[in-house]
């Protein structure tokens, strides 16, 4: 009897997913904010090598009540952000941040933030970012958020 249970212990472990430890979820949340931070300073190198292959980019804005959705892959973005000749120094600190790890290989981060230059708060929204653990690091494979005007 007591073979039959260790064994069936050791099917239904082998059978559930491991839940995510909170080291990983803080590696996930770490990757986004140094992304975020890189992308604030404008180090498009490195928010480049943040992306995984073929990452999309999602913006679904809303300015004086109209919504407009924009789709680029990830490499049509850097390009756009580095066309930019006078690009100004943000930061964009999340709050209330869910993060998801599904096998230590798929994650998934959900946080409102805001978008703060010099001080001042210009715009809020939810970021929605998939992550994919891609040569033992967590990549961005959707970057995906809202963006609305402070009221």
């Amino acid at each position: 009897m007591k073979q039959t249970l260790i064994a069936c212990s050791l099917l239904v472990a082998l059978a559930t997913p491991a839940l995510a430890q909170p080291a990983d979820k803080k590696a996930v949340q770490e990757a986004v904010e140094r992304f975020l931070l890189n992308l604030g300073d404008h180090e498009f190198d490195k928010v480049a090598a943040d992306l995984a292959p073929k990452a999309i980019v999602i913006v679904t804005r809303q300015r004086a009540g109209e919504w407009a959705n924009s789709f680029q892959t990830g490499d049509e973005w850097i390009a756009a952000l580095k066309k930019n000749p006078s690009p100004t120094t943000f930061r964009e600190p999340l709050s209330n941040v869910v993060v998801t790890v599904d096998s230590d290989r798929l994650a998934y981060l959900r946080a409102d933030f805001q978008v703060v230059r010099d001080g001042k708060a210009l715009s809020h929204g939810v970021d929605q970012f998939t992550l994919v653990r891609d040569d033992g690091r967590w990549k961005l494979a959707v970057v995906a958020y809202t963006s609305l005007p402070i009221p």
